[in-house]
């Protein structure tokens, strides 16, 4: 089959490699649809905790073409979407509802082969039948979105709380669109490219402001916001965050920055402040929950894709979208 391959840092190829085993609890899937994510761009430049030789790609829906012998529950034929991370389900983390600090977690397209590629398995217990009425598009966002829901489980939004949303990426839109679902009041996004801040009009936020006019910021929420969530994963924009924060106000850091980064913080003005800091990794059994949203069309995802293009473009389109010039880039690996 063809695959993308990271084969080092900072090194990609379109090679053609063998076809996924398929072991007795996994089916292997015909890939339909797999995002490029900021995430595989900190894979690539070597910013996260993946090895390398490594298939990436964690946003994917497919087609069951194989069932292992202890498969009971999935058919060939079936259209699922598969939750990349991992769970062991026995260590003490996994029993306590913690599943995404598991022990021995693993995460398909981050430390095994993952969906930009023809096939690809997955245990079959981290698969989900999709509803009819979801598109490819859509079915390659549960991922993404599931991300989104297991945030908005990790912070405490009082009802029409003033949140301040920095980044409107494809990320930064679906936040956008489930801060208003989960009852924020004004939403102000700050962002550096027109276009997104645009759409982000378009999508809800109360006020789009281009990064370095923040100080507008403060006619909207005079005393500061009552949330604040970067998306943007950039160490210098979450260093500044925290003074459009109010008293008892919540920060959270939902963009991946860069695993060596680091920023300073006042102690003394977390302490004045009541302030509450918030990390919100991964998923955490949030796949349903993103299924509903976007079988029920309260999330919209058609906006957020500017490319859906074949394996062969991946390289050109990656860098493209790691310099920021594109939003969602779906990739359509061809059938067999």
């Amino acid at each position: 089959m063809q695959a993308v391959l990271f084969s080092a840092p900072e090194t990609l190829h379109i090679e053609r490699v063998p076809d996924p085993p398929c072991a007795p609890d996994e089916v292997v899937l015909q890939v339909s649809r797999c995002g490029i994510c900021g995430t595989d761009v900190h894979i690539y430049q070597n910013e996260y905790m993946s090895d390398f030789p490594l298939i990436p790609g964690h946003e994917f829906s497919g087609v069951v073409v194989e069932t292992g012998r202890a498969v009971t529950d999935l058919q060939v034929g079936d259209r699922v979407a598969v939750d990349p991370n991992l769970y062991c389900g026995h260590c003490d983390l996994c029993r306590n509802e913690m599943a995404n600090h598991c022990l021995h977690w693993q995460g398909i397209g981050i430390s095994r082969p993952g969906g930009f590629a023809q096939y690809t398995a997955a245990p079959a217990r981290a698969c989900y039948r999709l509803p009819e009425c979801l598109t490819d598009t859509q079915a390659a966002f549960i991922e993404p979105l599931a991300c989104v829901v297991h945030a908005m489980k990790r912070i405490r939004l009082l009802p029409a709380d003033p949140v301040l949303l920095l980044g409107a990426g494809p990320m930064g839109l679906l936040l956008l669109q489930a801060l208003r679902r989960m009852g924020a009041g004004a939403v102000a996004v700050v962002e550096k490219q027109p276009a997104r801040l645009e759409l982000a009009r378009q999508l809800g936020a109360t006020l789009a402001l281009p990064a370095g006019q923040e100080d507008a910021l403060h006619e909207l929420a005079p005393r500061g916001f009552g949330v604040v969530v970067d998306a943007t994963g950039i160490p210098a924009v979450i260093e500044g965050a925290l003074r459009f924060l109010r008293p008892r106000g919540l920060y959270l850091q939902f963009g991946v920055a860069p695993n060596h980064a680091r920023v300073s913080i006042s102690p003394y003005d977390l302490f004045r402040n009541d302030w509450t800091l918030v990390g919100s990794f991964a998923l955490c059994y949030t796949f349903l929950p993103a299924i509903d949203w976007l079988a029920n069309g309260a999330i919209d995802v058609t906006p957020l894709v500017s490319h859906v293009a074949p394996l062969q473009d991946f390289a050109s389109l990656f860098h493209q979208f790691a310099a920021g010039q594109t939003l969602k880039v779906h990739i359509q690996p061809p059938p067999a």
